[in-house]
């Protein structure tokens, strides 16, 4: 398998950054599940050998923290249908991350849009037993269904579960600054609310960053053991 192939489609341009250092073409989706869609099925019909949704999620689990990593087990789509994931590659992955970052190996609901609401998010979570939430999973593993491709879904915890967004939280997704000013102009209570949130997506950012670092260029696609850090290479090569 070629790693270099590897197709990743992330909703934020912040979780392309995350993902440099992957070997893939890596596209970003701006908050849109339909251009997730076309994006995936574009690296598909490019010649990816597989493909990945990466980025933040919502909370649905509420033991899940802020960069809480979750590898999705299946996809619960809109709709009510369970996509599946290539398990072997997702157990691979698991693997490699476990001494540096560790991850929760769960189900991960998508949605046509943002889940913002607690009580929503409690009923998702009841509905589909899933942990995360997301708006790119569900379609790209749709894609990855018809073009008969692994898929894989990695999503780190921005916001945990019982913590509802606001308007200005909703308003920073793919829109100026400007806006978003105004809309704290309007609430100033998110402010606390926003700045919290503004940390905890840094968490899952980092979290991200620390797959790739961790789980390896390929993110585990290729199989064999974890690459390692050059540190831990360094200290391998003084023990010979």
């Amino acid at each position: 398998m070629n790693a270099g192939r590897l197709g990743i489609v992330t909703g934020l341009p912040a979780e392309v950054r995350a993902a440099r250092g992957a070997a893939a073409r890596i596209l970003c989706a701006d908050a849109s599940p339909a251009r997730a869609r076309s994006h995936a099925e574009a690296l598909a019909a490019s010649g990816a050998a597989a493909l990945v949704s990466f980025g933040v999620a919502g909370g649905l689990d509420p033991g899940l923290r802020p960069g809480t990593v979750v590898i999705a087990t299946g996809i619960a789509a809109p709709g009510g249908s369970v996509l599946g994931v290539d398990g072997e590659w997702a157990g691979r992955l698991a693997a490699r991350l476990e001494p540096a970052l560790g991850a929760v190996r769960a189900p991960v609901a998508g949605a046509p849009e943002t889940v913002a609401d607690a009580d929503a998010r409690a009923a998702l979570a009841r509905s589909t037993g899933a942990a995360a939430v997301d708006m790119e999973s569900h379609e790209v593993a749709l894609a990855a269904v018809e073009a008969r491709l692994p898929v894989l879904a990695v999503r780190a915890i921005a916001d945990p579960a019982g913590r509802g967004l606001p308007a200005s939280a909703l308003a920073a997704l793919g829109v100026g600054r400007a806006r978003v000013f105004n809309q704290l102009c309007r609430r100033p209570g998110d402010w606390a609310t926003l700045a919290r949130l503004a940390m905890d997506y840094r968490r899952a950012l980092a979290a991200l960053r620390r797959v790739v670092a961790s789980g390896g260029s390929d993110l585990a696609f290729g199989g064999g053991a974890s690459p390692g850090t050059s540190a831990d290479r360094a200290r391998a090569r003084a023990r010979r």
